[in-house]
């Protein structure tokens, strides 16, 4: 299938930020969803990352990535959600890494996302996250000015914290806006546009078991012979 593609328009107390561009690719049972955020201005100047693979259907994490590319260098944070061994191992590097008990279907900030587009004006609770449960109230049906017209969403509350994700009640239910509340004003994610990729980077275990796949087909491939000549 292809990758769908939504760009956003990112603004702190009314001016703007920076963009924000999600994509999101399903194949088999999986999910894979990349969040790209280049921050400016009043937020200084960063670019944040994140990477997901999750169940397509329940949600659930598997494995999560966030980097941000500040100018004194670069922060990784990496969460492997592993059923074989009951584990949950975290690391910002190779020498800070811990374990937990892998015990409910946790989810990642990506997947979270993927759940609340599926909710259809239902609320959910006790959603499992690293950390602190997440509850989503579903707040009601409201109008929005986009940048693709005017369009009719579904306002979820996101608790603790209060963000507010505005999902399309029509089509693909992509997300609209995205409000979060920071210490001295909102920033807000409103959609620019909805477009549409071939294929989508992969990372983790992905990419190694991908080379090993393409090189014993490499092997596997024969020249065709030549004729001799006469």
């Amino acid at each position: 299938m292809s990758v769908e593609v939504v760009t956003y328009r990112l603004t702190y107390r009314g001016k703007p930020v920076g963009t924000h561009v999600i994509k999101s690719e399903v194949a088999g049972r999986v999910r894979r969803m990349e969040s790209r955020a280049g921050y400016q201005g009043q937020l200084g100047n960063a670019v944040i990352t994140q990477r997901s693979r999750a169940s397509a259907q329940h949600h659930h994490s598997h494995r999560y990535r966030e980097e941000t590319q500040e100018r004194e260098g670069k922060r990784v944070y990496d969460v492997h959600f592993d059923s074989q061994t009951g584990l949950v191992h975290a690391s910002t590097g190779a020498k800070d890494v811990a374990t937990a008990p892998y015990i409910r279907p946790y989810r990642d900030p990506l997947s979270l996302l993927s759940q609340v587009r599926s909710l259809a004006g239902n609320s959910v609770t006790n959603v499992a996250m690293l950390g602190k449960d997440v509850s989503v109230q579903f707040a009601g049906e409201v109008d929005i000015s986009t940048a693709l017209g005017e369009k009719r969403a579904w306002a979820y509350v996101l608790q603790p914290g209060g963000s507010v994700v505005y999902v399309d009640v029509t089509g693909s239910n992509a997300i609209l806006k995205m409000t979060q509340r920071l210490t001295e004003g909102h920033l807000d994610s409103l959609v620019v546009s909805v477009s549409s990729e071939a294929t989508m980077e992969t990372f983790g275990d992905e990419q190694r078991t991908g080379g090993k796949r393409s090189q014993s087909r490499r092997r596997g491939r024969r020249r065709p012979r030549r004729r001799k000549r006469g």
